[in-house]
């Protein structure tokens, strides 16, 4: 028998992103990558969105391509201070794959990488926050699925991690974005 999940609510067109308004909740942090969506404007009108549905917000940037253990540690690190009920990861697949795996360890900051890198052994998520994923590109579709690719650098190795608990709760898919 096989499964198919997607995320809840899908969210897509010119301006879609202005659907962050719409959420309920009291903080969320938001996890991105490099400059492009900041440089776009991308970022500041998310966390603009977000202000205006009256949540406090936190950031997180900097994600680099294929996204280290490290870095996941740290942002959950940063996840567990800020305390979200809303994790908005936006950009490409790197930071939405990274905000992925930051979700399970600030919900379960007792797991370690070794506990999740089977397949479908995640423990279950959202008894903290929700995730919301915007992509700027057309690729990897990490938005609408139960995958993230993070890589143990020490190692060489490049994990995929899989389980219907990290699909994203919201996708939003604003056309604007990719057309930069």
């Amino acid at each position: 028998m096989g499964r198919f999940t997607n995320p809840r609510d899908l969210y897509f067109g010119e301006g879609a992103r202005h659907e962050v308004k719409n959420l309920k909740g009291k903080k969320a942090i938001i996890v991105s990558g490099g400059s492009s969506m900041r440089r776009g404007g991308f970022l500041q009108k998310t966390e603009e969105g977000l202000k205006a549905a009256g949540l406090e917000t936190a950031l997180f940037e900097g994600i680099e391509p294929d996204p280290s253990i490290e870095t996941v540690m740290k942002g959950a690190q940063a996840m567990r201070e800020f305390e979200p009920d809303v994790i908005v990861a936006i950009g490409g697949g790197s930071p939405i794959d990274a905000a992925k795996a930051m979700w399970v360890f600030y919900e379960h900051p007792d797991k370690t990488f070794e506990d999740i890198k089977t397949p479908f052994t995640m423990p279950k998520l959202r008894s903290k926050a929700i995730f919301v994923a915007i992509p700027s590109t057309s690729g990897t579709a990490s938005e609408v699925t139960a995958f993230s690719v993070i890589t143990d650098y020490s190692s060489g190795i490049k994990y995929p991690l899989a389980d219907f608990e990290i699909t994203p709760d919201i996708a939003v898919l604003d056309t604007d974005i990719p057309l930069t």
